[in-house]
């Protein structure tokens, strides 16, 4: 683990488990309101976003990298989903 952000204490896995799971939860939100196709739908990719930067610093931090990477990769997807949904089409 690193030792950039956290120690190896308990309260270092405390916040580990902490991001992990809202990054989790967070994003299973944006699938529901993508899901409902209503209208504050594109602002999913907003919680998206979000998820996937918990997770990628979850993911570094937690020495899961091919997660990390997988989140950094997705926040220039949502990156692209909040441009195309929320920028431009207003």
């Amino acid at each position: 683990m690193k030792k950039l952000f956290f120690t190896k204490n308990q309260h270092s896995i405390s916040a580990l488990n902490i991001m992990e799971w809202s990054g989790a939860m967070i994003a299973v939100v944006a699938a529901i309101m993508l899901a409902l196709n209503v209208s504050i739908s594109p602002w999913a990719f907003v919680l998206y976003f979000i998820s996937s930067l918990i997770l990628a610093v979850w993911g570094w931090y937690s020495g899961a990298y091919a997660i990390a990477l997988q989140n950094v990769i997705f926040i220039g997807i949502n990156s692209l989903g909040i441009y195309r949904w929320l920028i431009i089409a207003q």
